[in-house]
């Protein structure tokens, strides 16, 4: 079994590989213009990142800090009762009405 490993020899890469593979990024990186060259930079990217998390953090402490308006306050009840969750259990033979 051991024996088996004997004649294994290095893999070798075909010649100029790097230089092929080098080439082909190369020529898919400039297929995406001037907006896709500026979009992969980390820098733009982090700065991006970090603005649309500025600006959900900003309208959740917004609505969070909002004072409920008068309509919500009256409706809530009336919505509650509406949303009534009973339960029926199986062994019981007489039913409960809400």
């Amino acid at each position: 079994m051991l024996g088996s490993l004997d004649g294994v020899q290095q893999a070798k890469a075909p010649e100029f590989l790097y230089t092929r593979l080098k080439a082909r990024m190369d020529k898919e990186f400039d297929q995406g213009g001037f907006l896709g060259r500026w979009l992969t930079r980390p820098a733009l990217a982090l700065s991006l990142a970090a603005f649309i998390l500025i600006l959900n953090a900003t309208t959740i402490l917004e609505l969070w800090n909002q004072a409920p308006s008068v309509a919500s306050v009256e409706s809530q009840p009336l919505a509650a009762t509406d949303y009534v969750v009973s339960s029926y259990p199986v062994y019981e033979e007489t039913l409960i009405e809400p």
